[in-house]
């Protein structure tokens, strides 16, 4: 679960970089920002492998914006991951975001 941390704040860190600025792609990367993290939320939390399994999986499909250097859609795909998070499954928000709920 350790490893989860890690891997789950590496792609926060990297996500938050983004700029602000409308792509034509949001909508988009909006939608598989929220399916990734319904995924997310749909594992078993005990199991740690298939947690990092879709961990990865949120970060591949995020990557693909990235590789298109696209970074509103990437932003995009952020919001509506840490936005579907918080709302669903809060307990597992604040475990991977920890910096988010200090601040707020």
């Amino acid at each position: 679960m350790k490893h989860l941390l890690y891997i789950v704040a590496a792609v926060a860190v990297i996500l938050v970089s983004c700029a602000e600025k409308k792509s034509p792609l949001d909508a988009e990367a909006r939608d598989s920002g929220m399916r990734a993290a319904a995924a997310l939320v749909a594992v078993d939390h005990t199991d740690t492998m298939s947690m990092e399994r879709a961990v990865m999986d949120a970060k591949a499909k995020q990557s693909v914006y990235a590789l298109k250097r696209d970074s509103a859609a990437v932003k995009a795909f952020d919001e509506a991951f840490h936005s579907y998070l918080k709302e669903k499954d809060r307990p597992l928000y604040q475990s991977i975001f920890p910096e988010d709920t200090k601040t707020k």
